[in-house]
């Protein structure tokens, strides 16, 4: 049993008075700390945010709530924490507008319902319909501009759709000439539509034709992949948001679908299999094709999810929820094809274009009402409406931005390439002296074999002559290889393995040599051997080489380059980047001062080669080419860039973008990495942001403290919120102390701890930061990490003889994790969006992939706050009138952009959208309290440029001048400049919200919790006990029926036989299980159990020779004739878990036997 009792400090009981006074008024301001020195929200501001929860929040603690908090402060106490300082802040006072309903559950519901009106019921009503048959491939008409074909009707032009409910929209591209689109198709319930581009008929030279599609109705645009169709819409490019919601059935499809990264491989190599076979004739069958097939049938049993989800291209989707099997042979012709040949197939491309069409409103039919029942909440469509309406605005600093960028590049480039020509030339220069090249440990590597050439003999009185394209005649082979063909230049950079060895790389001194099996390695004497392998370097086995040379050479010992990934990996580039730190330590050295120049210049490149293709990919769109509703002078003086957004791209309904959302921030030594600077404010706007902080941290801490129904109640939970660096308490640092490594370093670690990485992640990583380390140290240093943080693996019947973590600082939240993602169907706890059928229980088999379903849990948590954000933050805009848009948002992190006036209120706004979002999650995980240091943004950013930092001045190679500097408010400074969001300039908008039905709902882990009361405290104690003395200790008294509920205790056992009723006694025995036991348990009445720390009393165990096997027998006492039975309470150990009741009369007792095992069993159904 826990050693409770060993706390001095008395548990406070928490009593609020109900009715205030004048007297008391002084003394609400005070800040309120919960038991473990969490200072909560001040009561002004409390009862506004949980206003159903307000009484709860100041009555006296129950006897198991108070257990709850021993237990927490014995688990803090054990970890170093309890009593360490805390951060206790003056409370302020804020005007919070009155919540939309009686609870916050109601609240979002009915912000979630006015955001996505009228857009969901539209989309039911789509769902629900059908479209008219397609045009013929003959029929579409070549004519530019839109054209509407109707059943019935002669085609005629029109200047957009003109449909006010819902249309299912593709475009296509000739995407190796322009961007922009050459035709598209469109379908609504009523007609069908095509657009051909001006630019085809040849009507104008312009490329640059956007496609209008209306934006004055309030109307679903539906497509696969749709921000790819987004883009080439004309009105979308207004700093103005249209009516128009746009659908994404890859993104219906992922969140239904959709399967985690480790399953791709698998479903890859399954379904190529399949086609493989599906080709073979039946004339062609074998055993060794009998034997493949059966062992497809295997793999395809053993993981049954595959028959459930599929690749997120609309051809694989269509064929999975609809059976469709879709050619996209005619795609490949839009990557080929002139303008000229496009005309000319014109039908037939249309006709792709319409089958398209057809295919994702047959998709987004048979998706969107899974996708509802999978996301009911209506936040996450809410969320998804907003998701998919993001702009980046951008003025002539992009383009400069993408010239300095490339001269820097090139001239860097430039520099290093003719550094490494004139090393080749030099060293090509040997070839006519072997005996100088061979003495070289670096250039005897090289291939300076010499192909004998054959001259073609010369026309009658012409000199024989030397074959046309004939590579250098006469040059060594090496030196061939760096000329892609005949008169090309030399094609040689710092990546080229022969750059290593002319710039006569060398380790500690030794030259480094290539094997074609290791890698790069370096030879040592054989007494300098063991030096090496205690600093832990890598022995190469040369058993292996295939290079005879390197084989058969016994004069030394070959050792492995390091190499980032493990002894394991090989070094094949001692240039990139990663070894930079070697060359700054004096490890890896060259005799040319261009190798380090070289070294640095290619980190310096690094960002740029990276990501050059992918930014000279974005589509700017500018003030000529669309109404974007700025003003300019020049058409470059503003412009727009749609990112290409998927807004629930992965397995978790993380959005995904492969630029903007993997954007670094602004290094001093990479080229083009000022990047996200470069979008920027119109005149009069500003950009207003800000950073969630520890978002997914605190939730997987809150999902931990909901269990002791009070924050800061775990270890991980305390840290997160009060933990701080220079009192060393907080979670990275903690890490970072036990791992030896710098508290960034520490930050990897734990996160990838959190989303379920294990003790062989950490390893690796550990080496990678430490590389003195042998795999030994790293395992060991690992394990500690693990067993401090995660726990020990033990086995408990309270959780069902399941395994379980014990004893560390992140224990009771992988037990509850872990929980939820057992479960048959496991839903987010705050918006209930359930996980998909490739992670779903039942479809997975012997792959449990539990990692990825933990993961899942964390991580689509983190969407749903982002979506509860952008809900609320849409309903503030238009409740008070305030002038911003969301402009963009990267996983925790999102920026507006508010019109210079009412910058101050949209970062109120903000500020105000984060404590319902938080206390939100509180709400729904059974915490009616919120935690004063996470409440608010720790800052709100107003910035003319988006950085990370407003403080960032973003200098880098290709940006020399600083960026002028934004503004950072927190909380108090914030309010010092706008304390409201009403406004005299701003007309509020009188919302409606009370007409929208509310039902109540369960919270999605009440039925998780409700197994649990009955034996909470016990649950929450083998999650914290440190030894399995203490474990064996609290799992005795469940064994032996220790149960308290209210007014009825099990209290002692009492020897009963079969021949006597006479009661006799005997001394206490050692308390092990007789072989043949029969005993009476009897109920008696006592007053409740007040202190949770009290020892129960010890049952007396008689052996009773008359039975052979261990039996108990269980005396319910009767109901008394006032007092009806409890429910539930027939003769069964359930009965003493029910809700207390009145003593019953003590009046003799009908009887029950039970073997030992049923006894047990009942224990077990009780969730003990």
């Amino acid at each position: 049993m826990l050693a409770i009792s060993r706390l001095k400090t008395p548990t406070p009981r928490l009593v609020r008075p109900i009715h205030l006074s004048a007297c008391l008024l002084k003394a609400l301001e005070e800040p309120r700390i919960n038991p473990v020195g969490i200072q909560y929200l001040p009561w002004n501001l409390q009862d506004k945010i949980f206003t159903s929860n307000t009484s709860k929040s100041r009555r006296q603690l129950s006897a198991k709530e108070r257990g709850l908090i021993d237990i927490s402060k014995q688990h803090l106490d054990d970890n170093g924490l309890l009593g360490k300082k805390t951060s206790i802040v003056e409370p302020i006072t804020m005007d919070l507008p009155k919540l939309e309903g009686r609870s916050l559950d109601e609240h979002f519901y009915k912000l979630g319902m006015y955001s996505s009106e009228p857009y969901l019921g539209k989309s039911k009503q789509f769902a629900a319909s059908s479209v008219p048959l397609r045009p013929q491939q003959a029929e579409w008409l070549l004519q530019s501009g839109w054209t509407k074909y109707e059943a019935g009707k002669a085609p005629v032009r029109v200047a957009y759709p003109d449909e006010n409910d819902a249309l299912v929209f593709d475009t296509e591209v000739l995407y190796k000439i322009s961007d922009f689109p050459v035709l598209a198709t469109a379908c609504s319930a009523t007609a069908w539509y095509g657009w051909v581009s001006p630019w085809l008929l040849g009507e104008t030279e312009n490329l640059r034709n956007l496609i209008p599609l209306g934006s004055k109705e309030e109307k679903i645009v539906i497509g696969h992949n749709i921000a790819y169709d987004r883009k080439r819409i004309s009105e979308e490019y207004n700093i103005k948001p249209t009516k128009s919601m746009f659908i994404d059935t890859m993104s219906l499809h992922i969140s239904v679908s959709g399967m985690c990264s480790r399953q791709r491989p698998d479903y890859q190599r399954i379904k190529k299999t399949k086609r493989e076979l599906n080709k073979i004739d039946i004339e062609q069958i074998d055993e060794d094709i009998i034997q493949e097939v059966q062992m497809l049938e295997t793999a395809e049993s053993e993981n049954p999810w595959i028959r459930f989800s599929s690749l997120n291209n609309l051809a694989d989707v269509g064929l999975l929820h609809c059976g469709i099997s879709h050619n996209k042979e005619v795609r490949d012709d839009f990557g080929t094809m002139t303008r000229e040949e496009a005309h000319e197939d014109f039908s037939r491309l249309m006709d792709y274009c319409a089958r398209d069409v057809d295919t994702t409103f047959q998709v987004y039919k048979a998706l969107l009402p899974q996708f509802l029942k999978v996301s009911p909440h209506p936040v996450t469509f809410a969320g998804l409406r907003h998701m998919s309406s993001m702009f980046l605005p951008i003025n002539k600093s992009w383009e400069n931005y993408i010239e300095s960028s490339d001269r820097c590049y090139y001239s860097s480039l430039e520099e290093v390439y003719n550094s490494l020509v004139k090393l080749a030339e030099t060293a090509v220069s040997l070839k006519d002296k072997p005996e100088e090249w061979q003495k070289d440990p670096w250039l005897k590597q090289l291939d300076w074999t010499i192909k004998p050439f054959k001259m073609i003999k010369g026309k009658k009185g012409e000199p024989p002559r030397l074959p046309k394209n004939l590579k250098l005649p006469g040059y060594p082979e090496w030196y061939k290889k760096l000329f892609p063909k005949a008169g090309a230049p030399m094609n040689l950079t710092v990546r080229s393995r022969v750059s290593s060895l002319l710039l006569r790389l060398q380790w500690e001194g030794h030259p480094l040599i290539w094997s074609d099996v290791h890698g790069f390695v370096f030879k040592v004497q054989p007494d300098e051997e063991r030096a090496y392998l205690k600093k832990n370097f890598t022995k190469a086995d040369m058993n292996t080489e295939t290079n005879m040379a390197l084989k058969d050479d016994t004069s030394g010992v070959y050792i492995k380059v390091p190499h980032k990934d493990g002894p394991a990996a090989r070094c094949t580039n001692p240039m990139s980047k990663s070894y930079l730190s070697y060359f700054e330590k004096g490890l890896l050295t060259s005799e040319y001062e261009i190798a380090a120049k070289a070294l640095q210049l290619n980190a310096q490149c690094s960002y740029w080669i990276s990501n050059r293709e992918r930014i000279h990919s974005q589509m700017p769109i500018w003030s000529d080419d669309a109404d974007m509703g700025v003003p300019t002078n020049s058409p470059k003086d503003f412009g727009i860039i749609l990112p290409s957004l998927i807004p629930m791209g992965t397995v978790t309904r993380r959005a995904v973008e492969n630029t903007w959302l993997t954007a670094s921030n602004a290094k001093k030594n990479r080229i083009g990495s000022e990047l996200k600077a470069m979008i920027q404010a119109p005149p009069g706007y500003k950009f207003v942001g800000a950073d969630v902080d520890s978002e997914e941290l605190w939730i997987a801490s809150v999902v931990g403290d909901s269990l002791f129904k009070m924050h800061g109640g775990t270890p991980l939970g305390w840290m997160t919120l009060e933990g701080t660096k220079s009192e060393g308490t907080d979670l990275h640092s903690k890490t970072a102390k036990i791992l030896n490594i710098s508290r960034n370093e520490a930050k990897i670690f734990n996160y990838g701890r959190i989303y379920g990485a294990g003790i062989k992640f950490a390893t690796q990583l550990l080496k990678q930061f430490r590389p003195e380390l042998s795999m030994d140290e790293a395992t060991a240093t690992a394990n500690e990490l693990y067993t401090a943080t995660k726990g020990i693996k033990s086995k408990s019947v309270i959780f069902g003889d399941n395994k379980f973590w014990r004893a560390g600082t992140e224990s009771i939240i992988f037990n509850r994790l872990e929980e939820m993602a057992n479960q048959d169907l496991p839903r987010t706890p705050v918006l209930g969006v359930a996980i998909t059928q490739a992670l779903m229980a039942k479809n997975l088999g012997k792959s449990g992939f539990l990692t990825s379903r933990i993961n899942w849990t964390i991580q689509s948590s983190g969407v749903d706050y982002l979506h509860l954000l952008v809900t609320s933050m849409q309903y503030l805009i238009d409740r008070y009138g305030i002038d911003a848009r969301l402009m963009i948002t990267v996983h925790d992190e999102l920026r507006y952009m508010s019109s210079d006036a009412d910058t101050y209120r949209t970062a109120l706004a903000l500020q105000i959208s984060n404590i319902w979002t938080r206390a939100m999650f509180c709400e729904q995980l059974g915490i009616s309290d919120l935690p004063y240091s996470c409440a608010f943004f720790s800052a709100v950013d107003i910035d003319h440029v988006l950085r990370k930092e407003t403080d960032m001045d973003c200098v880098t190679p290709s940006n020399p001048t600083p960026i002028e500097f934004g503004e950072s408010l927190d909380m108090k400074g914030l309010l010092n400049k706008c304390d409201t969001l009403t406004s005299k300039s701003s007309k509020q908008k009188r919302l409606t919200l009370s007409k929208i039905d509310y039902q109540a709902r369960v919270p999605v882990l009440e039925d998780l919790d409700r197994i649990k009361q009955s034996q909470v405290l016990k649950y929450m104690e083998v999650q914290v006990c440190k030894s399995v003395k203490e474990l064996k200790a609290i799992e005795w008294d469940i064994d032996w029926g220790v149960r308290s509920r209210g007014t009825q205790v099990l209290d002692h056992v009492e020897e009963t036989t079969k021949k006597t009723t006479k009661k006799t006694t005997k001394p206490k025995e050692k308390m092990t299980a007789p072989k043949s036991t029969e005993v009476k348990m009897v109920r008696k009445m006592k007053p409740a159990v007040t202190d949770a720390r009290a020892k129960p009393r010890t049952p007396r165990v008689i052996p009773d020779r008359t039975h052979t096997d261990p039996v108990i027998r269980v005396v319910e006492p009767l109901p008394s004739q006032d007092q009806p039975a409890p429910p539930g309470s027939k003769n069964t150990l359930a009965a003493l878990m029910a809700p207390s009741t009145p003593p019953p009369s003590p009046r003799v007792a009908a009887e029950e036997v039970f073997t030992a095992q049923e006894l047990q069993e009942i224990f077990m159904s009780t969730g003990a």
